[in-house]
């Protein structure tokens, strides 16, 4: 059985389609078997029990399509849904399921590989200001560097137009031959800071940089430029976390906890509860974790990890109440596998109780986003369209 390859960002359907005959037969092939490893139990390792079979009745239903390859998406108080497409545009789609049929904005954006326009995140005080913050890989034609940068740029939205883009945060690409683990997500936080994943395009020598910015989940201040809250782990840095390969989505719980997906290399894709100044074990040598050490493993242990790996994506708590039986429960789009995963937590939020991979999406595919709608519908993003989760009965 061939292995899984780490996350990789392909233009065409008939690529994806032989990424995923590769990972292990396809949807309908076996799936990779998880590992829960207990947070705060230092040297437990084990099968992660299976969920019951899913029971919940629900249907696939299309909801925007004919995309140009949509990554990351957000709804607004108003109930429009304004997502990025990898190539530079940032999309509205009206409260009724309607898409504008110009862009809000175009960015001027590098693609190649797993570059492009990737995170999404309006401000919390959008009702007022209409402030949108995208994460984007800066297209400079006329070289004035000497290498690439990865963007945080907020612009203003004003009745489906965007205006006036500033640049608030950037880092160099550090390893500019590579266009892979490019992952940029952004979210705001309960604290009401904006937090920031840089992957380090495999480079491992600046992931392991206590001072270098990739490979790192920053928390900012978010102004333009931003700020650095004086209560992060270094009061000089933006730095939150790090020791992460490829951190592509992180999001919040109801509780405050920040859960965050991490691609491995052929192995030790993770799901992270990630904590303030935490180290998350991408090491010097870049090889596979051994986990099952005791009290001396020097990093914090995830919650969960695959081998061989899924390529965790998006990632969301349910919130909605369409399905009371996922209430709470964590739900990741596995890139390789095109399926949704779904974790149980326990009441703390910081074990994983159960998962499942089963869920049958037919010709749909859950990509790189996933998220709860104010309608309680779960959404997901594919290459080519956005999809949805609704109950049938």
């Amino acid at each position: 059985m061939p292995s899984l390859k780490p996350l990789a960002f392909v233009s065409r359907l008939a690529l994806l389609a032989t990424l995923l005959v590769a990972a292990c037969g396809g949807v309908g092939g076996p799936a990779a078997t998880p590992t829960a490893i207990n947070v705060g139990v230092a040297d437990y390792t084990g099968p992660l029990p299976q969920l019951q079979p899913v029971t919940v009745h629900y249907k696939v239903e299309p909801y925007v399509e004919n995309l140009n390859f949509p990554v990351a998406m957000e709804f607004a108080p108003d109930g429009r849904l304004f997502f990025t497409e990898k190539y530079g545009a940032v999309r509205v789609v009206d409260a009724n399921g309607k898409l504008q049929p110009q862009p809000v904005i175009v960015l001027p954006t590098d693609a190649a590989g797993e570059r492009g326009l990737l995170g999404i995140a309006l401000d919390p005080g959008f009702a007022e200001n209409h402030h949108i913050w995208v994460y984007h890989t800066w297209s400079d034609p006329d070289h004035t560097r000497d290498k690439p940068y990865n963007r945080v740029v907020r612009f203003t939205e004003k009745d489906g137009a965007g205006s006036d883009p500033q640049v608030a945060f950037e880092a160099s690409i550090e390893f500019t031959t590579s266009t892979i683990l490019n992952g940029g997500n952004l979210h705001f936080g309960p604290d009401g800071l904006l937090y920031i994943t840089i992957g380090t395009t495999n480079n491992i020598e600046v992931a392991n940089r206590p001072d270098a910015p990739q490979g790192k989940i920053h928390r900012v201040i978010p102004t333009v430029p931003v700020g650095i809250p004086p209560d992060n782990p270094d009061p000089g840095s933006t730095i939150f976390a790090g020791g992460f390969r490829n951190s592509f989505d992180f999001t919040f719980g109801p509780d405050g906890l920040l859960y965050a997906t991490e691609n491995g290399p052929d192995c030790d894709d993770e799901l992270n509860l990630v904590v303030a100044g935490g180290n998350y074990g991408w090491r010097q040598e870049g090889l596979c974790e051994d986990q099952t050490i005791g009290n001396d493993y020097p990093f914090k242990r995830p919650l969960v990890s695959w081998t061989p790996p899924i390529s965790p994506t998006g990632v969301m708590v349910y919130t909605g109440d369409l399905f009371p039986e996922w209430k709470n429960h964590l739900f990741m789009c596995a890139y390789n596998l095109g399926r949704i995963v779904s974790l149980k937590l326990d009441d703390s939020g910081t074990k994983v109780l159960g998962g499942d991979l089963r869920f049958e999406l037919g010709r749909a595919r859950c990509a790189t986003d996933i998220l709860t709608g104010p309608d309680g519908f779960i959404y997901f993003t594919d290459i080519n369209a956005i999809y949805r989760l609704a109950p049938t009965q």
